[in-house]
C-alpha cells in the first residue's frame, strides 16, 4: 500500500510543478528587467492558468479518484478490481468529470470577462504607475481624480489594484468607452518601456520559489525512474 502512494505523490510532484516552476521562472525574468513589462489582462491570465495546469489537470484527477472510494483497490494493487469498478460506475466518475470541468472552465471564463479589459504592468512602483497614468490622461486631454481605488472624471474610467511588495500594479477598465481604453493603454505601453526599473526583491522570492520547486521536481523525477528500474529487474 505504501509504495503506490509514494508514486501518486511523486507523479503529483512531477506533473503538477513542472508547469509552475516554469511559471515562476517566467515571473522571475520579467520582474528583473531593466524596465518595468506590461502584460495585458487575458495574457496574464493565461500564463497563471499555465502555471497552475498540473494542479488543474493532474490534481484535480487524483483528487476525483481519492473521491471515490475504490480507490482503496488502487491501493492494494488490485487492478483488476479497479476496472471492474469503473465498468460499474461509470456513470458516477463521467458525473463528476462533468462536474469538475464546468467548475473549472466556469471559474476560467469569468475571470477571463473580467479581466478582459486590464493591463498588468510588474515591476514598477506604485506611486511611479499613478503618475504616469496622470500624464497619460493629459496628453489625450482628460483630467482625472482619485477616489480610493477608482480613477475618473465625471465618471468612473478605471480600477488600480496595487501590490506593493511585488511593485506589481493591475489597471482594470470600467468604463464603457473602447476607443479610450485602447488609447490609454497604448500610451502607458509606451511610456513603461522606457521608464527606468529599480532593483526588485520580488524577482529573488520567485526565483528562490521557482528553484524550491524544481529541486522537488527533480527528487519525485529520480524516485520514477528509480522505481521503474526496479520494475524492469
Amino acid at each position: 500500500m505504501l509504495v503506490p502512494f509514494i508514486l501518486a505523490v511523486c507523479m503529483c510532484g512531477v506533473f503538477c510543478l513542472i508547469p509552475l516552476t516554469m511559471y515562476l521562472l517566467w515571473l522571475a525574468r520579467i520582474t528583473r528587467r531593466d524596465h518595468p513589462a506590461a502584460v495585458s489582462g487575458s495574457w496574464d491570465l493565461a500564463g497563471l492558468v499555465l502555471g497552475l495546469s498540473g494542479f488543474i489537470v493532474f490534481g484535480g484527477g487524483l483528487l476525483l479518484t481519492l473521491l471515490q472510494s475504490n480507490f482503496r483497490y488502487l491501493m492494494r494493487g488490485n487492478f483488476e478490481a479497479l476496472r471492474a469498478a469503473w465498468v460499474q460506475e461509470k456513470l458516477t466518475w463521467s458525473l463528476l468529470v462533468c462536474l469538475y470541468l464546468i467548475f473549472v472552465l466556469g471559474g476560467i471564463g469569468l475571470t477571463y470577462l473580467s479581466r478582459r479589459r486590464a493591463l498588468v504592468v510588474y515591476n514598477i512602483e506604485p506611486v511611479e504607475f499613478e503618475t504616469m497614468l496622470v500624464e497619460v490622461f493629459e496628453q489625450i486631454g482628460r483630467s482625472v481624480t482619485r477616489r480610493g481605488k477608482v480613477w475618473g472624471d465625471d465618471a468612473a474610467l478605471c480600477e488600480l489594484d496595487e501590490f506593493d511588495a511585488g511593485r506589481t500594479v493591475t489597471l482594470r477598465w470600467l468604463s464603457h468607452d473602447e476607443r479610450l481604453f485602447e488609447e490609454v493603454e497604448r500610451r502607458l505601453r509606451a511610456a513603461v518601456a522606457t521608464h527606468p526599473a529599480d532593483d526588485n526583491p520580488a524577482s529573488r522570492w520567485l526565483m528562490s520559489g521557482a528553484v524550491g520547486s524544481g529541486t522537488i521536481v527533480m527528487c519525485c523525477f529520480g524516485l520514477l525512474v528509480f522505481y521503474i528500474s526496479l520494475l524492469g529487474r
